[in-house]
This record gives C-alpha cells, sequence and structure tokens, in this order.
C-alpha cells in the first residue's frame, strides 16, 4: 500500500474519531478506494478501516469499547482478569470441564468476588506473574480468608486427591512423604490406595 502522508480532502493525520487517531491515508495498489491508518487510544496495533465508517461513527475503535461495554466493569484487559473468569466458570457453569470437581461438590465463590473489581482489590496486591489461584482448605470456597497464590508445585500438592497421612505424630500429604523417605510418588500411591496397607506398612515397606 502506499500511504499518503495527511493528504486528503476529508481527514489528516492527528484527527481523532472515538478512540482512533489517525496516522496517515492510503489507497490499495490495485484500487481507489483510500483507507485511513489509525492507531487505537488502548494501544493495539494500528490498522486500516475505511474512512466513511471513521466519518459516520461506525468505527469507533479497534473493538476494545465494546469489550468494556459489554462487561461493564472495564477489566477485560486486567491480568487478572482471565483469572477470575476462570474461577466463577468451574465453580458456576455446568458446561465448564472443570465444574465436576469445583462447583459440582460444593466449591463456591464467595458473594464479594463474584464482582471481579472486589476480586482485583485483594488479590493483586500479592500476585506474581507464574502464579496460580490456590485454596488453602481443599474444601473450602474461593474467598479472601481461603485464597493465596502459589506455585504449580505447591497447589499440586494442595488438590483433592492428595490426601493427608499422619505418621509418628507428624501430618504431610502423600507426595510430601515420598520425597521425604525417598520413596517414588507412584510407589508410594500404589502401596496405600492400591494395595491398601497402612502409612507403617508403605513407608517401610
Amino acid at each position: 500500500m502506499n500511504l499518503i502522508e495527511s493528504v486528503s480532502s476529508v481527514l489528516k493525520a492527528g484527527d481523532v474519531y472515538g478512540r482512533y487517531t489517525v496516522l496517515g491515508v492510503f489507497k490499495k495498489a490495485d484500487g481507489y478506494q483510500k483507507y485511513a491508518f489509525v492507531q487505537c487510544s488502548c494501544g493495539s496495533d494500528p490498522r486500516h478501516v475505511q474512512i466513511g465508517t471513521l466519518r459516520n461513527g461506525e468505527s469507533q475503535s479497534c473493538g476494545c469499547h465494546h469489550k468494556e461495554r459489554v462487561s461493564k466493569h472495564g477489566m477485560w484487559s486486567h491480568p487478572l482478569f482471565n483469572k477470575w473468569r476462570g474461577m466463577v466458570g468451574r465453580c458456576t457453569n455446568p458446561q465448564d470441564k472443570r465444574y465436576a470437581r469445583y462447583g459440582g461438590r460444593g466449591i463456591a465463590v464467595c458473594e464479594r468476588w463474584l464482582d471481579v473489581r472486589h476480586f482485583i482489590a485483594d488479590m493483586e496486591p500479592t500476585f506474581q506473574p507464574g502464579l496460580t489461584l490456590d485454596r488453602r482448605n481443599n474444601d473450602g470456597p474461593y474467598s479472601p480468608e481461603n485464597c493465596r497464590w502459589a506455585t504449580q508445585k505447591e497447589q499440586n500438592r494442595n488438590y483433592s486427591r492428595n490426601h493427608n497421612i499422619t505418621y509418628n505424630g507428624e501430618t504431610k500429604c502423600l507426595k510430601d512423604w515420598a520425597e521425604a523417605l525417598g520413596i517414588n510418588h507412584a510407589t508410594l500411591g500404589d502401596r496405600i490406595n492400591v494395595q491398601g496397607l497402612s502409612p507403617h506398612a508403605a513407608f517401610t515397606k
């Protein structure tokens, strides 16, 4: 395409339409139709739109305005929004593939956190990239008192399948016992869950 630097009888570089700022005007090599080359205020990649749709208000943003209007809270682009959406989905949507392990067994989201703005206000201060949302009590709800950010390894140990075992007055999950004893996790799980051995027999076999 050939960019025509601010050469147009209807608009010029720097003009603002909705959230779009005009960078210039161009026409395709195989036609005569002119397009505006624009940048959205949200910072998305520059794009081209037909001049007519820009002038009549049909084109006002890259789509970010619609998303904000639909979501109402305007948090759809926040780094924690998808974590919130996943949490709510697995607890409230029977169509979610994880529902059986969460909402299906009674795990709920506290009323405060049904509003993404409250979730972000409570959890953003301790968030770091790479961490996942974890519940301290695996049978408890998603709430400020019961949730933290954890590494995937820490969260894996808190899954319902990692039941705690008390031995010699000390309580650990199966994976922690396997590491402490130097026994393969799968081997130890087989001894207890398949063979039905007691902790003492499984740990000392």
